[in-house]
């Protein structure tokens, strides 16, 4: 049962449709669309049901949920605690780290060289580089290219990157990819022949943040702020945790429901976007529909449609396009990203063929089984029911 008098309200106009997030304790309330509170979508009531159970039980006490249908935003839920010892509700300006779903995004700013001319996707990385340069290798290292890296099908090191206590200081980009970060100590480098094989490498997606540095002049968090967020609308969005950005942050939740500090990354293409579930449904509704009028010239439309398609060759371990990967969970073919860093925890999963999109964001480290899993099997057996196959 709602208790009315203990909710919180939320109301904002954004992407054409006005939604509301009722946020009380773990509570959640259907979205308003058009004035009318609809009580009959299946599978809104289940990924209530699902996110009032598992913020309940797990070590996760807040989660966002949007879900996209024909290309737009049809709804999206807020439920939970942004932090537990102030009471404080997840809202739809709440924001979140998403891990390595940072890296879909930040090809949206690598595929922006391209465009410019400023890289060409199947030219040797090392050329174009002078500050940091990938070490000798008994492997071709002019093989590593762009689309490579993207594709995690360059042959590099380093699956990914813990960061640093936020207010730590932060190594180089260099310095990182030389391995001098705390954890792995690994240096970026080739460790099996470029094109052979799918292998992720968070390390990639630093040499290709280093590449747009050497290749603009521009920081790489400022200018994916200036030439992708902006532009895109995307107003609550940043690699790089800015005072306002704190003051809206949720609190980040370990695997004992502990509280811990953010992390920070050097390594901001791979592991160090931050945002809210309003700009990140909006970053999905994009994927899906590349409307040329949305895009406010960030990227080709045909750019987009290049980076979702696969990029051979795939392996046992996974596939991906330029940035986005390839999943097939629950018998259902999906396009995207999942993410998680100490305390947080994202995906982002988009079903093509129906234009149908589905975003979590969460604030603890127990995700996968406890909470992102059930999500994701309601929502795949709603898109198979609609096909005909559940």
């Amino acid at each position: 049962m709602i208790n009315i008098k203990s909710s919180f309200l939320c109301i904002v106009s954004c992407i054409g449709i006005l939604f509301s997030c009722t946020s009380a304790k773990r509570i959640a309330v259907k979205p308003n669309t058009g004035g009318m509170l609809e009580k009959t979508d299946s599978l809104y009531k289940e990924i209530q049901r699902l996110g009032l159970e598992y913020t309940q039980k797990s070590n996760v006490p807040g989660v966002a949920v949007a879900v996209i249908e024909n290309g737009r935003v049809a709804w999206i839920q807020c439920i939970g605690y942004a932090d537990v010892a102030s009471k404080k509700p997840v809202t739809n300006q709440t924001i979140f780290n998403v891990g390595s779903v940072s890296k879909v995004v930040a090809a949206w700013g690598f595929m922006q060289l391209t465009e410019k001319k400023l890289v060409k996707l199947d030219d040797p990385v090392n050329q174009y580089l002078t500050r940091w340069k990938l070490p000798q290798s008994s492997f071709d290292i002019s093989k590593v290219t762009l689309r490579r890296i993207l594709s995690h099908t360059a042959g590099l090191s380093v699956h990914g990157y813990g960061g640093s206590e936020q207010g730590a200081k932060l190594l180089s980009l260099e310095e990182s990819l030389s391995g001098k970060t705390k954890r792995n100590r690994e240096s970026v480098s080739l460790i099996m022949e470029p094109g052979t094989k799918w292998k992720y490498s968070g390390g990639g997606y630093t040499l290709a943040q280093l590449l747009l540095e050497e290749r603009t002049k521009e920081n790489f968090a400022e200018y994916m702020k200036k030439h992708v967020f902006k532009p895109l609308g995307l107003n609550h969005s940043n690699y790089e945790w800015t005072e306002e950005m704190k003051a809206n942050s949720a609190t980040a939740y370990d695997t004992l429901g502990k509280p811990i500090k953010n992390r920070i990354f050097t390594e901001q293409a791979a592991a160090g976007l931050q945002t809210t579930i309003l700009d990140f449904a909006r970053f999905a509704e994009l994927s899906i529909t590349a409307d040329p009028k949305k895009l406010n010239k960030v990227l080709k439309p045909e750019t987009i449609r290049l980076m979702e398609q696969r990029v051979q060759p795939g392996s046992s371990e996974g596939e991906s396009g330029l940035g986005y990967r390839f999943f097939n969970l629950e018998n259902l073919q999906t396009v995207g990203h999942t993410g998680e860093n100490d305390g947080w925890c994202a995906s982002m999963f988009l079903h093509m063929p129906t234009k149908s999109g589905l975003v979590i964001l969460c604030n603890g480290s127990n995700w996968k089984d406890d909470m992102r899993n059930p999500m994701y099997a309601a929502w795949a057996k709603s898109i198979l029911r609609k096909l005909g196959k559940g």
